[in-house]
């Protein structure tokens, strides 16, 4: 979309906070300001590092659904800037942003892929490079949020490959919204480490306690 069209849309139609509405930021200052750091640490089998910027609030949840579910791009923007606040004071070099892709059919419907948003937006803000045409999903997976722990890791195993002749990076950031059990990081993992990547990090925007 042209700046000046972008900018007549924000006159008719400001910015409003998605987790609480008000009128000004994408995600206001004072929202952002009552987000809870991750307090736990987590394993994922396959997965060197788990980093998890916020614990999954009502405010988290509200912006995350703007991004997801209400077409609201821009909302990737001060997500983004979470998940990249997270990233300081890590030994980056040489890493490169993975995000979690959608299979075809559930892009084409949505439009767009939420983790890709979110990694360019992490990118935007470190100077790193988002990898988003090699690792695809090779097959529709049921909807995670309607299976227990068991059922959603047979959902996702052999769901991803890593296609073309290009090798992987060698430091993998898996780039992901929501982390719940981790059975979808697992397997972009796998996918991952059977290409020949050398170290993964899992990289997501909240978790549940």
């Amino acid at each position: 979309m042209p700046a000046y069209l972008e900018r007549l849309l924000q006159l008719v139609f400001p910015d409003r906070c998605a987790a609480c509405r008000q009128v000004g930021q994408l995600l206001c200052t004072r929202c952002c300001a009552t987000l809870q750091g991750y307090p736990q640490h987590v394993s994922i089998a396959g997965v060197d590092q788990v980093w998890i910027a916020h614990l999954f609030d009502d405010r988290l949840r509200a912006a995350i659904h703007q991004l997801k579910y209400r077409g609201a791009r821009r909302a990737a923007q001060p997500l983004g800037a979470l998940l990249a606040a997270q990233l300081a004071g890590h030994a980056l070099h040489g890493a490169v942003l993975v995000p979690v892709p959608l299979h075809p059919e559930r892009q084409r419907t949505r439009g767009y892929n939420q983790a890709a948003l979110l990694a360019h937006a992490v990118a935007a803000r470190t100077g790193l490079t988002v990898e988003e045409r090699h690792l695809v999903r090779s097959r529709s997976t049921a909807q995670q949020a309607r299976l227990d722990a068991r059922a959603r890791r047979s959902n996702m195993a052999g769901a991803f490959v890593w296609t073309g002749s290009a090798a992987p990076p060698a430091h993998a950031i898996i780039v992901d919204d929501v982390l719940t059990t981790g059975a979808t990081v697992e397997a972009v993992a796998a996918a991952l480490w059977a290409a020949g990547t050398q170290r993964v990090t899992a990289l997501a925007l909240a978790r549940s306690a």
